[in-house]
């Protein structure tokens, strides 16, 4: 995957946003949830990532993530950090739609409805054209969320994400 462009991505959150980020997600503090510095960039090191709050505000993300959201990025081979927030949407309303009529999310059923797909720096998944059935939502925004998600982000421990 290419990060064109993240190196010169610089969060615009602010401490009381991040505080009431941290209380309204409940992100253990054990996590180290932080602001970047003035001259930091969206960069992971092996200790430390940063996530992407929008995916919680706006798609519905949640700590801890639930094991079917963990194996169907280790199935793909995708790392939370590259998956586009609504790609991350698709697979929450995924989730939903399945336990809705008492089912459980498989990665095989999720393949029936959509494909991984490179969108630009990033990863989502695309309904499949050639689904036996409609996919499980009728409308998906597209233009309609913040546009400044890549500079809304904080940094937190690595072990808060499983590789």
């Amino acid at each position: 995957m290419s990060c064109t462009g993240r190196s010169s991505v610089r969060s615009v959150f602010t401490a009381k946003e991040l505080e009431a980020f941290v209380d309204a997600y409940k992100i253990p503090k054990r996590f180290s949830p932080t602001l970047s510095g003035p001259d930091e960039s969206a960069e992971c090191t092996p200790d430390i990532i940063f996530i992407y709050t929008f995916s919680f505000s706006s798609c519905g993300v949640r700590y801890p993530l639930w094991s079917f959201k963990v194996d169907l990025l280790r199935h793909f081979g995708v790392h939370f950090l590259q998956l586009h927030p609504l790609g991350f949407m698709r697979v929450v309303h995924f989730e939903l739609s399945c336990m809705a009529v008492s089912g459980e999310p498989s990665i095989p059923l999720f393949c029936m409805f959509y494909k991984l797909i490179s969108d630009g720096d990033w990863f989502t998944f695309a309904k499949r054209k050639d689904s036996v059935s409609p996919p499980c939502y009728s409308f998906m925004p597209t233009s309609t969320y913040i546009k400044e998600w890549k500079s809304r982000f904080i940094f937190v421990s690595a072990a808060m994400i499983p590789e």
